[in-house]
């Protein structure tokens, strides 16, 4: 074995403690445009609430006119058994069907085969990375966006519920583009549950940006960040920045559903069961902890580390003379 004398021992916990400084500032870049890139609401309408005017009752109902979102409810499973989705909570297929069905909307359970089935038809410019992902969770990333690109209508995870059929009516009657749920207020887009037009012109956009960080991705350690930054709300919300910075301002033409008002619309089980140890971990920083916040106490920390390298330094030379 390789004794180490008190100078080289220093010297190697400087270099792993650099190393770690140099890995976590590489993996928090991944990050960056997601946290610190500000509010959206100057490149996006932020609905809060339902104008009088477009909320009717459903029970007179009548064809929406300025909708460009057709009566469609998407949602993916690995085969046609939802009863295999979860053991802590019930799949949300039923309870789409018995509030908008009556409604005259079609609720369609898409199956492992059938998104590639899709892809291998209209989408094979994008086969590779699909089937290249290391994780399930990114392939169903990608689908959800398929399938609505594709035919439009409105994507809605199997943990997201549906609170009120006039509500998601109102938002259809928007006139929108493309409508998205929220993450960390209005910092991110979502895609647990959003609606856009069939052939929507920013879904194509994500799509190719999804595809140009396939490869890239590989070089983030942590599968949860990974996951985000590859197929996510990350990449939804930076390819979304870049479509916004590019084309101008949509707020006109896109929607982000106030954090407050969502409540009203939907209700958001979160199952979270494909999340490693890691993805629980940064989902409690997430839930409890503001990012500027923990972003100032890494700092504190590695400045502290420091201070209190330099002072043991600084007195073992003192002592040495």
């Amino acid at each position: 074995m390789v004794a180490f004398s008190g100078n080289r021992m220093r010297k190697l916990l400087i270099v792993v403690a650099l190393s770690l400084v140099v890995f976590v500032i590489h993996q928090l870049s991944y990050a960056e445009n997601f946290a610190l890139a500000g509010q959206l609401s100057e490149s996006i309408r932020i609905v809060n609430r339902c104008t009088f005017d477009a909320l009717e009752p459903l029970d007179t109902f009548h064809p929406i006119t300025n909708s460009k979102i057709p009566n469609i409810v998407h949602q993916i499973w690995k085969t046609t058994n939802v009863q295999e989705y979860s053991t802590e909570m019930k799949a949300s297929h039923e309870s789409w069907k018995t509030i908008l069905e009556p409604q005259n909307y079609t609720v369609k359970l898409w199956t492992d085969d059938d998104i590639l089935e899709l892809i291998k038809i209209k989408y094979a410019w994008l086969l590779p990375t699909y089937i290249g992902y290391p994780h399930n969770i990114q392939r169903a990333d990608i689908a959800r966006l398929l399938v609505v690109h594709a035919e439009g209508g409105i994507y809605a995870d199997l943990d997201v519920y549906p609170r009120s059929a006039e509500q998601i009516q109102c938002l259809k009657q928007l006139g929108l583009q493309a409508i998205f749920s929220p993450t960390a207020g209005t910092l991110g887009l979502s895609n647990h549950f959003f609606m856009a037009e069939r052939g929507s012109p920013l879904l194509q956009w994500v799509l190719y940006e999804a595809k140009r960080r396939g490869l890239v991705s590989r070089r983030i350690v942590l599968p949860y960040l990974e996951v985000f930054w590859s197929t996510g709300p990350i990449m939804l919300t930076a390819a979304f920045r870049k479509y916004a910075w590019i084309y101008g301002t949509l707020r006109d033409n896109v929607g982000l559903i106030d954090e407050n008002y969502g409540g009203a619309v939907i209700g958001h089980a979160a199952g979270r069961s494909w999340h490693g140890a890691d993805g629980q971990a940064l989902n409690y920083i997430a839930d409890n902890v503001q990012v500027g916040t923990l972003l100032s106490g890494i700092a504190c920390v590695f400045t502290v580390l420091g201070v209190i390298y330099a002072v043991r330094r600084y007195n073992g030379r003192i002592t040495t003379r």
